[in-house]
């Protein structure tokens, strides 16, 4: 294939307005993202909370972990008058965008000196609303999609993902930067309003023909209860039962559990390790921020790419073996030391590998779910994936209290292994013939 007829079909792929329109839902979920992770651990930083303990701050994202739990209602319930007026899913994503206006405003109210309770609460708050916002969206992410698009759509939503997440931590940098921590949390919470506004503009998903009707609250307390038990059976029970009747789930399992262990560590103690070494917020914001979500947009776009190219899990593979390479640039700099140029080389090399990483990664998650549980399905596996990412988020501040930096990154590039073990049969295994047809 030449160049030419590659850029053609590169061009091709990403103009479907099918797979374009899939930017303002990554968007609006990439904008609270990291408000309640990676710019919480900057703010308790710069109060000089322990790593240990921004290391437990992970704990707080369990409401977005346990999403699973409240997607039953989301698949089978509508949210008063909300859904009647717009839309079951439509009216979900409002109220869970409406309370995510009131939790990051209670984070901006709250100082982690003074009073690091009401801090808590209301970034737990954040986690649970963020958790409802995912799932009511899920179903316009998947909708009209084919096997061989599924790389493309998660590069679009990936992209406007990030686009979010930068606003996210560019702005709310630079405003704490000038203004103060709280001012940015407000000015962040203001953001929420604009994701709502392209929501309120997207089409309704359709229904699937076999999906049954959509169910209110209203009804007496035996009813009720009886709703719950039968929306329990239909919307966590049997998704669970049916993916289990894969013959190699527990390995799918052990995919998303493993697969990005080693990003997770590196990426916890990422921001805190910079600031240790002394850049300054603003060398953050500028370098890590805006040149790092360049390229991790770059590396998202191609990532979905080589997935429709080669095979999903091919594309993992080898991905996941080019961050783990790429997260050694954090161990040169633990030798290094303050360099802007190592900085800007760090973000450009370790963002790009990441771009390309997740996009495989979220393009398998689509594929592993039935469009009839796809809601719930896709709520249990990301579960399965949060947990491990918790584990890992959670003892990586002990971890580099414990190694040092040098070692701490040098065990985040080990713990890539695992995860590289698990897709090694369905790179070079039984599966390498189809493997080598589809490249």
């Amino acid at each position: 294939m030449s160049f030419v007829s590659v850029v053609s079909d590169f061009v091709k792929t990403y103009g479907d307005p099918k797979v374009s329109s899939r930017f303002f839902i990554g968007f609006s979920c990439g904008i609270p993202f990291l408000l309640r992770l990676t710019i919480l651990d900057l703010w308790l930083k710069d109060y000089s909370v322990s790593n240990t303990a921004i290391g437990l701050f992970t704990l707080l994202n369990c409401p977005f972990t346990l999403k699973f739990l409240w997607a039953l209602f989301i698949d089978r319930f509508n949210f008063p008058f909300l859904s009647e007026k717009f839309g079951r899913h439509k009216g979900w994503a409002i109220a869970s965008q409406l309370l995510l206006f009131l939790g990051i405003c209670g984070m901006a109210c709250s100082n982690p000196k003074d009073g690091l309770w009401g801090l808590i609460i209301c970034a737990s708050i954040v986690a649970f609303a963020d958790g409802c916002q995912d799932m009511s969206l899920y179903k316009y992410q998947i909708r009209d999609t084919q096997g061989k698009m599924l790389g493309p759509i998660a590069g679009v939503f990936i992209f406007g993902y990030r686009i979010g997440m930068f606003l996210s931590k560019s702005l709310s940098l630079y405003l704490a930067h000038y203004f103060g921590w709280n001012i940015a949390y407000f000015a962040m919470a203001s953001t929420i309003l604009l994701c709502m506004l392209f929501i309120l503009n997207i089409e309704e998903p359709q229904e699937d023909a076999d999906a049954k009707e959509p169910l209110n609250f209203r009804h007496n307390d035996v009813n009720f209860l009886c709703l719950i038990k039968t929306a329990l059976n239909d919307c966590l029970i049997n998704p669970f039962q049916k993916f289990m009747k894969r013959s190699d789930w527990k390995r799918l399992i052990s995919i998303i559990v493993l697969f990005r262990a080693g990003d997770m560590i590196a990426q916890k103690m990422a921001k805190p390790f910079f600031v240790e070494i002394g850049f300054s917020m603003l060398e953050i914001a500028n370098v890590v921020q805006v040149f790092g979500t360049i390229s991790t947009l770059i590396g998202g776009i191609c990532g979905g790419y080589f997935v429709k190219k080669l095979d999903i899990k091919a594309a993992m593979f080898y991905t996941s073996i080019a961050h783990a390479a790429s997260c050694l640039t954090y161990v040169a700099m633990s030798f290094i030391g303050y360099n802007m140029h190592m900085l800007y080389f760090t973000a450009f090399i370790e963002n790009i590998t990441g771009g390309m990483m997740s996009t495989a990664f979220i393009a398998f998650l689509y594929s592993l779910c039935n469009k009839r549980y796809c809601t719930t399905q896709y709520a249990l596996l990301w579960a399965f994936y949060d947990f491990g990412g918790a584990f890992c988020r959670t003892i990586s501040g002990a971890m580099a209290d414990l190694l040092g930096w040098t070692n701490f990154f040098i065990f985040a590039v080990v713990m890539f292994i695992p995860g590289i073990i698990v897709l090694y049969p369905d790179v070079y295994g039984e599966n390498r013939e189809r493997l080598e047809e589809r490249c």
